[in-house]
């Protein structure tokens, strides 16, 4: 089931707010969130569709901008540059020996490399 957030929610962790899509939601918890006003369902991507806004939703995470207007060829070469250059963040915050390099974002990368060069 896929549904429409209506309020805030937290899934797996993350909050989301409401206009979020959220994909194969488990049926029940899909039903409850619908039931108590907190979301309405929304009709599923065609299967075919799936890898397209899969590649959507990893650019948004990246940082790509107007990543919901992109094609498949333009998402892919996006993605590989955003990819890029937070590997290269990531190396340099590592030779910094900034803690959690591997999990930051590439903006909490950047501020973290700023402030480690300032020292």
């Amino acid at each position: 089931m896929d549904i429409k957030l209506k309020g805030v929610v937290k899934n797996g962790g993350k909050w989301l707010k409401p206009g979020d899509i959220v994909r194969k939601v488990d049926d029940e918890i899909g039903l409850d969130l619908i039931a108590k006003g907190y979301a309405e369902e929304v009709e599923p991507l065609p299967e075919d569709d799936t890898e397209l806004q899969a590649l959507k939703e990893r650019a948004k995470v990246l940082g790509v901008p107007q990543a919901g207007r992109l094609g498949e060829t333009k998402l892919k070469e996006a993605i590989a540059e955003k990819e890029a250059e937070l590997q290269e963040l990531r190396t340099k915050a590592a030779e910094l020996d900034i803690e959690g390099f591997d999990t930051k974002t590439a903006e909490e990368l950047t501020a973290a490399i700023t402030e480690a060069e300032k020292k």
